[in-house]
C-alpha cells in the first residue's frame, strides 16, 4: 500500500468508526410508544401511529442495511474469460461501487425521507460523493445531514465530513475553522482527542506546521491516555 493511501485510510478511519457503531444502534433501536396512555380514541390513535412509525422506521432500517452492504461489498476484478459475468455482491472497481451506493442511499432518502435511517443515508451519501472526489456535491450532501440531524452523533459527523471535503477542495480557511470548532466542543458527541488529530493533519496540509504542532501537543497534554498519543509524540519529533 502506497504511503498517500495509508494516510487516507488513517484520517478516515476515527470518521467510520464512530459512524458504524453508530448506524448499527440506530437500525436495530428498539420501538416504544411514548407518552400517556389515554382512553377511547386517543387510545387508538396512538397506537395507530406508533405502529406506523416503527414499521416505517424498520422498513427504513432494512433499505439502509442494503445500501451498507453495497457500500462495503468487496472488489473483484472483472472476469476475462468469455462468456463470464461478475461475482454477484461483488464490483469490479471502487469507483463502480461507489457509484453503485450512491444509488442505494438516495432511495433510502427518497423512500423514508424523515426516519433515522435517511439520516445516515444522507451522511453516507456525501462519504461516497467525497470519495468520488465530488467536492462540492459532497459538501452540499454534508450540508443536508447537518440540517436534518441535529442532536445526532450525524449532525458533528456531518460537520467534520464537511470539513474534510473543504481541506481536499483547498478551501483552508473554512475547513480548519470547522474543525476548530468541533475541537472546542467538549461536550459534543465526538472525541476530542479524534477532532485534534484531524485539525493538526489539516494544519500540516495547508502548510501551517506551528499550527499542527500546537494540534498535536494537545492530544499529547489533554489526553496522555488517547490511542492517538504515539502518533501525536511521532509528528511532534517530525514537525521539530
Amino acid at each position: 500500500m502506497r504511503a498517500g493511501e495509508r494516510q487516507h485510510l488513517k484520517r478516515n478511519e476515527f470518521v467510520m468508526t464512530v459512524a458504524r457503531v453508530t448506524e448499527f444502534v440506530a437500525t436495530h433501536r428498539d420501538r416504544v410508544i411514548l407518552g400517556a396512555i389515554a382512553v377511547g380514541f386517543v387510545v387508538v390513535a396512538s397506537v395507530g401511529y406508533s405502529w406506523w412509525r416503527g414499521n416505517v422506521a424498520g422498513k427504513g432500517g432494512a433499505l439502509l442495511g442494503a445500501a451498507m452492504t453495497t457500500y462495503e461489498a468487496p472488489i473483484v476484478p472483472a472476469p476475462t474469460v468469455p462468456g463470464a459475468t461478475q461475482q454477484a455482491g461483488t464490483y469490479p472497481s471502487k469507483v463502480a461501487r461507489d457509484e453503485a451506493a450512491l444509488t442505494a442511499f438516495e432511495q433510502v432518502i427518497d423512500a423514508y425521507p424523515s426516519t433515522d435511517a435517511a439520516i445516515a443515508a444522507r451522511y453516507h451519501r456525501a462519504a461516497a460523493l467525497m470519495a468520488l472526489a465530488r467536492y462540492e456535491e459532497a459538501e452540499q450532501g454534508f450540508q443536508a445531514t447537518v440540517d436534518t440531524a441535529s442532536g445526532t452523533v450525524f449532525e458533528p459527523m456531518a460537520k467534520l465530513g464537511q470539513a474534510e471535503v473543504l481541506i481536499a477542495s483547498g478551501s483552508f480557511d473554512k475547513g480548519l475553522q470547522l474543525l476548530e470548532n468541533l475541537s472546542a466542543d467538549r461536550d459534543g458527541l465526538l472525541p476530542v482527542d479524534g477532532v485534534l488529530m484531524q485539525l493538526a493533519r489539516a494544519y500540516k496540509k495547508a502548510g501551517k506546521p506551528a499550527e499542527a504542532r500546537t494540534a498535536y501537543k494537545r492530544v499529547v497534554d489533554e489526553f496522555p491516555n488517547s490511542l492517538y498519543v504515539p502518533e501525536a509524540r511521532q509528528e511532534l519529533v517530525t514537525l521539530g
